[in-house]
């Protein structure tokens, strides 16, 4: 148990180093946040720095003008599109009636592939991190009443071989004990640092820790469903419209300090694929 619960707590802080560390998935909150403030312009909303990630969630119910396609069908063919940019030079010998085809299927390809790139943070948000906090305060009740047993030695002038093996056993397990203490701590803290990244202030956060990987998890769900649509609307021709074209404003998007400063470092990079 100890070492299967270890396994569990290292799930955590890998998941925060492939949240942090996606280039795409951090592509695709720079296009969110450009399609909002399109969306937005002209409002108090429409100079917006970073929002939080719950957002994502919301993007497949914002319709079109057509009632078909969603503001996550466009922010998806937005990144195709950029990434066709970045691609085109690559493909230069390419016939040209062809090589927008060929492009358009790399790029959804690559977005298509965000769902496994973040597979570690699928598995962490299916974890509970409760339970694994029980699990260890069982072990630690386990040693309690092996540490009552052993004050018995005194009393018996038999089964010394008993008592030499449990003890050993009982000090192995306390030093395991501690190690999965430290390492359940070390979690809590890279999962509220990464929470503290995205979201800015964790104190609504704190009574469901793992809820960011929740919330990662679904977006990509849903994500995965509107590329299969994408690539059917690719085969069929079909063109989504701008940012402007969908029926409701963007929900408010607060501005945060941390991503919004590595948003605007980076921002300049991809304003030429907008």
């Amino acid at each position: 148990m100890f070492q299967s619960t270890l396994t569990f707590l290292h799930l955590f802080p890998a998941a925060c180093e492939d949240l942090r560390g996606s280039r795409l998935f951090l592509k695709l909150l720079e296009a969110v946040l450009r399609t909002g403030n399109r969306m937005n312009v002209g409002t108090n909303r429409g100079e917006a720095k970073a929002f939080k990630l719950d957002t994502l969630l919301k993007l497949a119910d914002v319709k079109g003008t057509d009632g078909k396609t969603t503001l996550l069908h466009f922010v998806v063919q937005e990144i195709i599109r950029s990434e066709d940019a970045k691609s085109e030079k690559e493909s230069a010998m390419i016939i040209h009636s062809s090589k927008d085809e060929q492009l358009r299927k790399q790029g959804l390809k690559l977005v298509s592939g965000l769902s496994s790139e973040l597979g570690n943070v699928k598995k962490a948000a299916m974890m509970d991190f409760d339970v694994l906090h029980g699990y260890v305060n069982k072990l630690e009740t386990g040693l309690e009443k092996i540490k009552s047993v052993l004050q018995l030695e005194r009393q018996c002038t038999q089964g010394q071989k008993f008592f030499t093996t449990m003890q050993s056993f009982l000090k192995k397990a306390e030093m395991e004990i501690e190690k999965v203490r430290g390492e359940e701590k070390r979690a809590l803290v890279r999962v509220k640092d990464i929470t503290e990244y995205f979201h800015g202030d964790t104190s609504k956060e704190e009574a469901h820790p793992l809820r960011i990987f929740m919330v990662v998890r679904d977006f990509l769900s849903t994500l995965d469903h509107v590329c299969k649509e994408v690539g059917r609307l690719q085969q069929d021709r079909t063109v989504i419209g701008s940012a402007r074209s969908f029926r409701i404003s963007a929900t408010s998007l607060p501005v945060l300090s941390v991503y919004g400063q590595r948003r605007e470092n980076s921002s300049n990079d991809d304003s030429s694929s907008s």
